[in-house]
């Protein structure tokens, strides 16, 4: 398909009607960057989100899972989301009131602090976002309590 019919395909998407300021604002980003993309990238990108396949649970049982998700309109189904948290019903999950399509841009410190909380559980392991050098000796003692306490 050319370039400007896959836009329209990903312009139909987004929120219609009023929204609020950032919101309005992280729209107007993507449809920037949406402008950016060559009909290739656009076609690849598409082809990925459009795609019928996920993680099979069972292969990540043993894996902390957060589901971000939004009660406001967004382009993923409610019967879409439904069936990840059947698929997932182990998952921490993290709502925000509002977001729509892009609550990473326009809820950007809400959906950081659900990141940090999810992160937190492998704070001084060796799955860590930061080098264990950069963990104080205190916060590793907190932290293997925490896991004691765990396994109690």
């Amino acid at each position: 398909m050319p370039a400007f019919m896959l836009k329209k395909i990903v312009l139909g998407n987004f929120s219609k009607g009023p929204v609020d300021p950032k919101m309005a604002d992280a729209i107007d980003f993507m449809v920037d960057r949406l402008e950016s993309l060559n009909q290739s990238d656009l076609a690849s990108r598409l082809t990925l989100n459009c795609q019928n396949s996920y993680v099979e649970p069972h292969k990540i049982k043993d894996v902390a899972v957060t589901i971000i998700d939004v009660f406001d309109q967004s382009a993923l189904s409610l019967e879409a989301k439904e069936e990840m948290y059947k698929l997932y019903p182990n998952a921490r999950r993290a709502h925000l009131k509002t977001g729509g399509n892009f609550p990473y841009l326009c809820r950007s410190a809400e959906v950081n602090l659900y990141i940090q909380i999810h992160l937190r559980q492998f704070h001084g392991t060796r799955f860590a976002a930061i080098s264990p050098a950069m963990v104080s000796a205190e916060e590793l003692e907190v932290q293997d309590n925490q896991h004691s306490d765990d396994d109690q």
